[in-house]
């Protein structure tokens, strides 16, 4: 999904429905500050319900994985893995590395929960497929209604939008009911 199809569905719940995203309009000051919060919401979306995961194979100098090696902003090392032996490895954080206990580990494999970077409004969003256009936009008018001081209308958008994430992260699958006997 685009992020300006997520934004028109923002501008019709706000009630500019007439308003069309092209690339004359895309500079308007509203716009913008509609990008930014659908900026924020996508880093709530993604730190909060359904993390971005990441794998990548890595150099351990010293012991160390530096963050600023891998390829995306760091949120959380979720495992890594000593990719010679195969075993996984025991690590903890410092503000700039992640340190691997295990020594000797020269070559790591490294899986991780990303931020993404801000995008603009012709821009992919990098978002799972369970969040839907319509619910990013909930987002988006949450965030908008609350910097102009519609508290009432923010509290709406926002409880829409974390049923709808809600919904999103919900395991859907095979419901299981044990046998029970009758007598």
């Amino acid at each position: 999904m685009q992020l300006k199809e997520a934004i028109q569905i923002c501008l019709t719940y706000l009630g500019d429905e007439d308003a069309n995203i092209n690339t004359q309009t895309a500079q308007h000051p509203k716009l913008k500050l509609l990008v930014n919060c659908a900026n924020l919401v996508i880093k709530e979306i993604v730190g909060e319900y359904l993390p971005l995961i990441e794998e990548e194979e890595v150099e351990v100098k010293d012991g160390k994985i530096y963050y600023e090696e891998l390829t995306h902003k760091l949120l959380e090392v979720r495992k890594v893995e000593d990719l010679d032996s195969g075993l996984p490895s025991d690590f903890y954080h410092t503000p700039t590395y992640c340190k691997v206990v295990n020594n000797g580990v020269k070559r790591a494999g490294i899986v991780y929960s990303y931020t993404p970077l801000d995008i603009d409004i012709e821009e992919e969003c990098p978002l799972p497929p369970l969040v839907s256009a319509k619910t990013l936009a909930l987002g988006i008018c949450a965030e908008y209604s609350m910097i102009f001081g519609m508290y009432e209308q923010s509290v709406a958008y926002s409880d829409r939008f974390k049923q709808d994430m809600r919904t999103a992260v919900r395991k859907k699958g095979e419901i299981k009911i044990k046998p029970r006997r009758w007598y």
